[in-house]
């Protein structure tokens, strides 16, 4: 069974490529396109691992991060941040917070954070 990914950023563009390319690497995509929708999706499906954008309309990525330390119902996972802005050193002081990429970022930088933080290693 291949590791379940929840994709939540509020540019439909950006989503539908990272999710072509995380499902061509053989892992299931899920996605919202914001925080709240997130929030809900992480319930529902019970991902593996989280790619969160920081800056969304409804719920942005620190108040997610936030809002899900208190819910009971949320599986437990990694999360790793993506942001425009380079310098966010401080996402790294939000705990739940795994790891953070800049956009535009490489695939193999993002899928190699990917399998670190799901204990792939580097076979998948």
């Amino acid at each position: 069974m291949s590791k379940k990914i929840l994709v939540i950023d509020d540019e439909p563009q950006f989503v539908q490529v990272l999710k072509v390319r995380l499902e061509a690497n053989g892992y299931g995509v899920v996605t919202a396109g914001d925080g709240m929708a997130g929030l809900e999706t992480w319930k529902k499906e019970k991902p593996d691992l989280i790619i969160l954008d920081i800056m969304m309309p409804e719920l942005d990525g620190y108040s997610f991060v936030q809002d899900s330390k208190t819910n009971p119902d949320l599986k437990p996972c990694p999360i790793i941040v993506l942001t425009a802005k380079p310098g966010f050193d401080e996402i790294f002081k939000i705990e739940g917070v795994k790891d953070y990429i800049v956009k535009p970022f490489n695939d193999k930088e993002l899928l190699e954070k990917i399998r670190k933080h799901l204990g792939e290693g580097n076979n998948a």
